[in-house]
């Protein structure tokens, strides 16, 4: 279809950039007494927790048997992490699982070095009238990008209930999270799918209720956020990439053990207090963890239905680092 063919054009453009520059990660091997440079990308809200406390903490640095300097960079998607990957200005990155098997499947110089969350996804809406995908006509759903992995949990509920994969593709308007929250709210969008904290917040408001689409194709525990780090890291630099794996461990370690201090630390960056903010953190469906689940599953699914320009991975391995534990 004609959004996926953009997607798959933007993404095939940055792969030939990275081929005709020749550009390699940042973090690579340094020599005796030099500094390492690591560029880490992510994006903000709850899923992204561990990389606020990896920063917070400087757990990286404690580590790394040597001397490293790490540039935080906040990005506003998944595709604009490939991109920078792509052009060697990134070297590990925390984004959803569909684009980071779109681009390991794309020849992107990365793969999967652990997991980092999952988070309670919903169809939410505005019109009481809609109960199921069956119900949706002409009815606008906002979501972040087409090939985002709320497109792919859209499209997997769609083969579900309505038989095709992409049955509700011309429905969709890209929008961020928030920009998506306020056109629901305001009523220029009639359904959004969409993620911790905005499920929370969206469903205390008044008229807006669950269309049930999700629980079936994407259980509560499946990942969401996964971190990738750069082929370049991790065979030139292997002391660095332990340490940055190992600091996605300690991190998730800390939140699983102390959500209260987590709720005091997140609580500002959503503007809620941090009762509300450990109610959310509480929830079962918000799980911290460095082990995968799914991952194949939806490869698999992306691939039978044309969301990957080139074939989908044979094995779990062809998307991680051996280090990865899951499925």
């Amino acid at each position: 279809m004609r959004k996926k063919t953009w997607s798959k054009i933007s993404l095939t453009v940055a792969v030939v950039m990275a081929l005709c520059f020749g550009l390699s990660g940042c973090g690579g091997s340094s020599g005796d007494g030099e500094t390492a440079e690591l560029t880490i990308a992510y994006q903000y809200g709850m899923a992204y927790a561990p990389l606020e406390i990896m920063q917070e903490q400087n757990l990286i640095e404690e580590n790394y048997d040597g001397d490293v300097e790490i540039e935080w960079s906040v990005l506003s998607s998944g595709s604009t992490i490939n991109e920078g990957f792509a052009s060697g200005s990134i070297d590990v990155a925390a984004m959803g699982v569909a684009p980071a098997i779109t681009g390991v499947t794309s020849g992107i110089p990365y793969k999967i070095c652990s997991n980092v969350s999952a988070q309670p996804h919903m169809l939410l809406t505005n019109d009481s009238s809609i109960e199921t995908l069956a119900d949706i006509d002409s009815e606008k759903i906002a979501l972040v990008n087409i090939g985002s992995i709320q497109h792919i949990l859209l499209a997997m509920a769609a083969e579900e209930q309505l038989g095709d994969a992409h049955a509700l593709d011309d429905n969709i308007v890209a929008m961020s999270h928030p920009d998506g929250m306020t056109a629901l709210l305001a009523g220029s969008v009639d359904c959004q799918l969409t993620t911790s904290p905005y499920v929370f917040k969206e469903l205390e408001e008044d008229g807006i209720s669950e269309v049930d689409a999700l629980q079936d194709v994407w259980p509560d525990g499946n990942s969401f956020i996964v971190a990738v780090a750069s082929t370049t890291l991790e065979e030139e630099n292997p002391e660095l990439y332990e340490a940055v794996v190992q600091a996605f461990a300690d991190a998730i370690d800390y939140i699983n053990d102390n959500k209260e201090e987590v709720a005091e630390l997140l609580c500002e960056n959503e503007d809620v207090d941090a009762e509300t903010m450990l109610s959310w953190l509480n929830d079962p469906a918000c799980v911290y963890s460095t082990e995968t689940k799914g991952i194949m599953d939806m490869a698999e699914f992306m691939s039978a239905n044309d969301f990957l320009e080139n074939d989908g991975p044979e094995s779990f391995s062809d998307l991680v680092f051996d280090n990865v534990e899951g499925n």
